[in-house]
């Protein structure tokens, strides 16, 4: 199977897996097999999809690649979310069940783990009017994703924890399914907006940390009640909210660098790039555009390079199964990923109109010299946007590529732009500011 975009949909195409309803949990719009009608493709725009799976003779290899179950389970995320969201707006009686949370996040990091290999679907989920349950279910999707190629950086990061709890990521799912909680009483234009939107009333939308962490104060882990509170603290020490004054100090200094607890610094990260996606899709442009502005020098100063360099890497523009055109003016199919340029995938050339005894054509590795490069994904313009990730990767997060040879040639690698080999001592140690790791 293959994926397509919605404007590139023909009649007669069959779905390859079902389109979970948007608006409905636990329902499908159009089930697996479904012949594609005008009638159908002409109404999925209103429901906010904006790409289908449909099967393709020659690349039924890649059925077993891509995560079937994750579509399902980021939509059961969604409503969900949007149903105890709504329900703590309204101060309902028992609205707050941190176990329903919990086990929200352990049945994602299940499919995940399941699928580990392919998972990576980051496409944005359920545009609505309502923007902040959508933001919230997509943005501790890629906070998990993030999170699982980060296990050993976070252990290191928490190194006062012992290690199995320090890689635990319940807590971190769940603070980064509840980071924008305290928008739920925000006037509706603030919260639909984001970060890097520009705000009438600044100091309005910035409230919303501190009273996301009030509501539930006491109510969840430190460390989940930590990223509702910090997540929009920033590795150069320009975020909020400022720190308060106590008796001990007058004029504390801003949380900055490894002050600011990993688990924040990882969902800051996919806050922001969840934020430029949906820039991206109310301007029409393809992800790998929300991708590449990540890494402009004035956002990039905002995060720790470590959880960068792992975003960049662990989110491809390109994901398997996309449809791309190449500058020789051929048309493939993306059937691998590549971490070191992830601009430059493997592909298959795809021949239309092709029988089934020859369904496809070449396989190639655009990453090799002289190799064409990618013009346009789903015949949207792309060149522009590609881009090459920062060359620097550390131990930590070598250890959680699959790739040996990766890992054995990264693991002498420095901290990026930080100039601390990253088995030094004399690295700053990881804190909450809470005193917890």
């Amino acid at each position: 199977m293959i994926r397509i975009s919605v404007e590139n949909l023909e009649p007669g195409m069959v779905l390859a897996t079902s389109i979970p309803h948007p608006r409905h949990s636990g329902r499908a719009l159009l089930a697996a097999g479904y012949v594609m009608e005008p009638k159908a493709i002409a109404k999925l725009p209103d429901y906010g999809i904006k790409g289908v799976w449909i099967n393709h003779p020659g690349f039924d290899f890649l059925d077993a690649q891509v995560a079937s179950g994750i579509p399902e389970s980021r939509a059961k995320l969604y409503h969900d979310i949007k149903r105890n969201f709504t329900a703590l707006a309204k101060k309902t009686a028992g609205a707050f069940d941190l176990q329903f949370y919990r086990e929200l996040i352990s049945q994602l990091i299940q499919e995940l783990v399941k699928n580990k290999d392919h998972a990576v679907w980051a496409e944005r989920i359920l545009e609505e009017p309502e923007e902040l349950f959508s933001h919230s279910a997509n943005v501790a999707y890629l906070v998990m994703i993030l999170g699982m190629s980060l296990r050993n950086y976070i252990s290191h990061e928490r190194k006062y924890v012992d290690k199995r709890l320090a890689q635990d990521l319940t807590n971190l799912g769940v603070g980064a399914m509840l980071h924008d909680v305290g928008k739920v009483s925000l006037r509706p234009e603030l919260r639909r907006s984001h970060v890097l939107d520009r705000h009438e009333d600044e100091d309005g939308y910035r409230a919303h940390a501190v009273a996301g962490y009030e509501l539930l104060r006491g109510r969840l882990d430190s460390t989940a009640s930590g990223i509702i509170l910090h997540h929009h603290q920033r590795f150069d020490g320009k975020g909020f909210p400022e720190p308060t004054c106590t008796h001990m100090e007058r004029h504390p200094e801003p949380l900055r660098g490894h002050r600011i607890h990993v688990f924040c610094r990882i969902v800051a990260v996919a806050n922001v790039l969840d934020g430029m996606m949906a820039i991206c899709d109310r301007k029409g442009q393809p992800k790998v555009a929300a991708l590449a502005a990540l890494q402009a020098t004035e956002i990039r100063k905002m995060f720790d390079p470590v959880v960068f360099a792992a975003a960049v890497r662990s989110i491809p523009p390109f994901p398997v199964g996309t449809c791309v055109t190449l500058s020789d003016g051929r048309e493939a199919v993306v059937i691998d990923l590549n971490p070191k340029r992830p601009c430059q995938p493997v592909v298959q050339i795809l021949k239309r109109g092709a029988g089934v005894e020859d369904p496809s054509g070449e396989e190639m590795n655009l990453a090799k010299p002289g190799a064409p490069s990618i013009t346009h994904e789903n015949r949207r313009p792309v060149a522009k946007y590609l881009y090459i990730p920062p060359e620097v990767i550390t131990r930590h997060i070598a250890e959680s590529y699959q790739d040996e040879a990766d890992q054995a040639t990264a693991a002498f690698g420095e901290l990026l732009e930080s100039g601390t080999p990253s088995g030094s001592s004399s690295a700053p140690a990881a804190t909450s500011g809470k005193g917890e790791g």
